[in-house]
């Protein structure tokens, strides 16, 4: 634990939470809990038939969803009262006061982090005649500035088609983009999550991922969904509790209750055939994302210990499946060699078993105590993550046997507690830990296959690089609200928070048996596989590397009136990333060797503030204005850089002399200063950069909400992000000013075959001399872009909610995004200026909806278009002389786009899935039967092609998975 004192020491933290603890245990306790991104809060203004305020009036808010009985407020001096800290959840509330009738306000649904206005009128009488309204809960948010959408778990279970998974979360919501392949199953069972956010990309510094709104590590598959209550996902305008720029992502966990309750489920997936055609054989994908089965069980339970004071939940889901990938071959074929499209189809299985538990503990009116913990395992016959010499990683050029097996367990352990010591202050403190262990090993019928790889027809074989990966994440945060009764002449939410994240970086490379290195071949004056370089590593290394981040931040929620709210923030981030000393073993290619500490980078200087404004144009609730911009500081992963322990590569001229397709010593000189060296990844030359700033984030966003109907709302939004202090990786030995010889080339068009009819105009090279070949000219280092080289991008949406009213719901969008990409963002020779920007727009638009028909039946569908894939051809100009030009005399090739980014485009496209379902219901009980139809329309649309100028140019590398038909089976108690 010396590492929480130290980075306390940085933040002056310790005080903090010193005095919250001593707060929980001494002041006197109320019903309210501590406050986090899980809650919901109620407010509103209560007056008289003749519209004065009403003062002390008791507000109760009732739920089977809260572990305490109920929670109250008392309305102020000007008729207004507050509820804060809320379980997501279905409400009763209850306006009461001597001399009226008492309201209550019935079937009010509350989402995670979603302020509610709900007004009331009393009318003169007894308290024995209560007047029950049951409306439509409010839509439109009216103090939150922020955006994006909540999905309860219960929508995806009974209502809508899918395979209750982070890609029916992501499909559902605005702005976000399924990236990790829409292979049933495939998210969640065989991907980490991947997707983009109104453009951008996410990734484990840019994305957000918590539980019960504590931080866990992003890269985890999520908590499995059917074990959540709901899932908030924030996709823009994030306060000052949330450093990265993209979406914050919350799974709000099942907590049990005072009545037992549970369930038991069971589905079955089948393809009827595959949707490969000639059009797409013609372009080199023979196989199809096709499946053989695919089973999916589970059951979970959740109830009371003791009555308002223990509960409990736990849930277990086992899913297996044998299912290809597209273009995944399992062997040549008859003819015996790949690419010629008689490819069988590979088949291999995967499985995923997911256990999780919950116990809440509310051990007075106003303290909770809960622990989550969760452990998932995921194994797969046929993956792929890297591959040799920066080849593209994609199914459609890596045979079965060049895959890996693989095996994943992440986990999640994390425990809460929270408090109310009077009515006006409230804290929370988390602390957890989560990670995974991966492991991707060799296919046994490949064992003794060197990994090889063809540059012309961009074709992987024999045996992929085996690795582990495994990474730990700790974090710590605590908050303090106070909430004052009135201040500065409006209402307040005072927030004071803490982060701290430690993320410890391990990834082991073992020895391979097939050999530690990768054999590439060309196609040389019109001759095929012939052997030209030679790529060695430095196994076996198992290297550890540390990123700390530590934050502060402070926030006001201050409301003016009934119609402004500002929702205020500043935020402190500070980073300390390093490199322990650490040893490695002798390898093949490298030495025994001990490196001491590298202290990589401390950056306690980044301010990020931020700022909302929500403006109620009419005072109804129904109309509003918001408007907000943001600073965000990302995690910089920075410390693997500079690790001389961790993975490396070393690339050099080879001839296969005796042509037996392996490395044998004396077919290349190993020498780093000798004639054969090419390149090197190796962290030795890797300098450190003092002045190096952290790249930061701007956004700024606009919208418009009108609520149309009770229950029924429109939204607009603009959203601009922008960067800043960008950085690349520039060799400072080889500086733009030794590019000074000018090679003539010429374009060889799309087969990459001279002398052909779709031969292009001719190119200028720009090359260094053979004096700066040697490793001695390199020494990288990370430096920021130059002014005028940030990128950013710019969205417009449009969208439509509608809850379940008389019979059905819908949620429409759509989003466009125009990029302003810089291909390159350092300047490191003139060719990097070759078609520099990508300016391309990008669309989607997303329909969902549900019907509920007579007899308990039911129809979901979930549709999606999405706009045309885009790509940009490039030509790889080798090293020797042809018929285009002489020969480069300093580099081994160049590669240059030889066309705008987005010049070549797919067609767009629409994937839609529906349900059917039919539900029985006897007392408590239910069982439902569900047909699900995946891709009804049967869509082979391409998603993604290579446009590598020769034989392999638009080769197809991944189309939308064939049609699927899902049996299922509920019950529920």
């Amino acid at each position: 634990m010396n590492w929480i004192v130290t980075q306390y020491s940085r933040g002056t933290l310790l005080l903090t939470v010193s005095a919250l603890l001593v707060m929980a245990m001494l002041a006197r306790p109320n019903v309210a809990l501590g406050q986090n991104r899980t809650a919901a809060s109620l407010d509103g203004a209560v007056t008289d038939a003749s519209g004065g305020v009403l003062p002390g009036v008791t507000v109760t808010a009732a739920s089977p969803s809260l572990q305490v009985r109920q929670l109250v407020g008392i309305t102020d001096a000007e008729g207004r009262y507050r509820i804060v800290d809320l379980t997501p959840g279905t409400y009763s509330v209850r306006f009461e006061l001597a001399g009226f009738k008492p309201y209550i306000r019935e079937s009010l649904v509350l989402d995670a982090g979603f302020s509610a206005r709900v007004n009331a009128s009393l009318a003169l009488g007894g308290l024995e005649e209560a007047i029950t309204v049951s409306g439509a809960t409010p839509l439109v948010d009216t103090a939150n500035t922020g955006g994006g959408k909540t999905i309860t778990t219960e929508q995806l279970l009974r209502d809508l088609p899918g395979n209750l998974t982070l890609a029916d979360v992501v499909s559902l919501t605005p702005g976000l983009l399924n990236t990790a392949g829409d292979v049933p199953g495939s998210l969640g069972l065989t991907g980490r999550p991947r997707f983009s956010s109104y453009g951008l990309q996410s990734s484990n510094t840019n994305t957000t991922m918590m539980i019960d709104g504590f931080q866990v590590f992003a890269n985890n598959p999520l908590p499995d969904v059917s074990a959540t209550e709901q899932t908030d996902l924030k996709t823009f305008g994030n306060g000052a509790d949330v450093r990265e720029p993209g979406v914050a992502m919350n799974l709000v966990i099942k907590s049990g209750g005072n009545q037992f309750h549970g369930g038991l489920s069971e589905a079955f997936m089948k393809q009827p055939s595959s949707n490969i055609d000639d059009a797409l054989r013609a372009r080199h994908l023979a196989v199809g994302a096709q499946q053989a089965y695919f089973d999916d069980a589970g059951g979970d339970l959740g109830g009371r210990i003791v009555t308002d004071k223990v509960w409990f939940y736990g849930a277990y889901r086992y899913r297996r499946s044998k299912t290809s990938q597209p273009g995944l071959a399992l062997n040549p074929g008859p003819d015996g060699i790949y690419l010629t499209g008689d490819e069988p189809a590979a088949f291999p299985h995967l499985t995923g078993t997911n256990l999780s538990g919950k116990v809440s503990y509310q051990f007075t009116p106003g303290y909770f105590l809960s622990g989550y913990t969760s452990r998932d395992e995921t194994t797969n016959e046929a993956e792929i993550q890297i591959a040799p010499f920066g080849a593209a990683v994609n199914f459609a050029h890596t045979p079965f046997e060049s895959t890996n097996p693989f095996d994943w367990k992440p986990y999640v352990r994390k425990a809460q507690f929270k408090g109310a010591p009077t009515s006006h202050v409230l804290f929370d403190i988390n602390f957890g830990k989560s990670g995974y262990q991966l492991v991707y090993d060799n296919q046994s019928i490949a064992a003794d296959k060197p990994t090889t790889y063809n540059r012309s027809t961009l074709l992987l074989t024999g045996a992929n690089i085996p690795h582990i990966s495994q990474f730990n994440y700790w974090a710590l945060s605590a908050n303090v609200s106070y909430l004052p009764t009135s201040f500065l002449g409006g209402r307040h939410e005072f927030k004071a928070g803490y982060f701290l994240g430690r993320r410890n970086n391990a990834g082991a490379r073992q020895v391979s048996s097939a050999g530690d290195y990768s054999l590439m071949y060309d196609t040389v004056s019109g001759v095929p596989n012939v052997g030209i370089q030679l790529e060695t590593r430095n196994t076996p290394v198992d290297p550890v590397e540390w990123d700390d981040t530590y934050s502060i931040f402070l926030s006001d929620q201050w409301r003016i009136g009934s119609r402004l709210t500002f929702n205020l923030g500043l935020r402190w981030d500070g980073q300390h990333s390093f490199v322990p000393e650490q040893s490695r073993e002798a390898g093949a290619f490298a030495p025994a060797a001990t490196f001491p500490l590298v202290d990589v980078i401390t950056r306690n200087n980044m301010w990020a503030p931020r700022l909302g404004l929500a403006w109620d144009v009419k005072g109804t609730g129904r109309t509003l204005v918001k408007a907000t911009y943001g600073w965000f500081n990302p995690e910089a992963s920075l410390a693997s850089t500079y690790d001389k322990n961790g993975s490396s590569t070393t690339t050099y001229k080879w001839t296969d002399l005796n042509g037996n397709h392996k490395f044998d010593p004396g077919e290349t000189n190993l020498s780093i200063t000798g004639p054969d060296f090419i390149s090197t990844t190796s962290a030795a030359n890797n300098i450190l950069n003092p002045d190096l700033k952290l790249p930061h984030v701007h956004e700024i966003t606009a919208t418009f909400e009108q609520e149309l109907a009770p229950g029924m709302a429109i939204r607009g939004l603009y959203l601009f992000r922008g960067n800043g202090d960008q950085y690349s990786s520039v060799n400072t030995l080889r500086p733009l000013s030794i590019f000074t010889t000018l090679v003539a080339r010429r374009d060889p068009g799309p087969d990459g075959v001279l002398g052909a009819a779709d031969d292009g105009a001719p190119i200028t090279l720009y090359d260094y001399t053979a004096a700066f070949k040697s490793s001695a000219f390199v020494a990288n280092q990370n430096v920021n872009r130059p002014d005028g080289r940030a990128d950013y991008s710019q969205s417009f949406e449009l969208g439509v909610n509608r809850r379940l009213s008389q019979a059905f719901s819908l949620t429409a969008a759509y989003t466009a995004t125009k990029n302003h990409i810089w291909r390159v963002g350092v300047l490191t020779s003139p060719n990097d200026d070759y078609f520099p920007l990508d300016t391309t727009w990008s669309w989607n638009s997303k329909i969902s909806g549900t019907v509920n028909l007579p007899r308990d039946v039911v129809l979901g569908v979930i549709s999606e278009i999405f706009s045309a894939p885009r790509g940009q051809r490039t030509y790889v100009f080798r090293s020797t002389a042809d018929a285009s030009g002489p020969a480069l005399p300093g580099q081994t090739s160049i590669t240059l786009p030889l066309e705008p980014a987005g010049a070549q485009q797919e067609q767009a496209y629409m994937v839609m899935n529906v349900r059917a379902a039919k539900s029985v219901k006897v007392s408590s009980r239910s069982l439902q039967v569900s047909v699900d139809v995946l891709n009804v329309l049967d869509s082979n649309a391409v998603k993604a092609a290579s446009y590598v100028s020769g034989p392999a140019f638009r080769d197809v590398t991944d189309i939308v998975a064939a049609r699927q038909i899902r049996l299922g089976v509920q019950f529920h108690f």
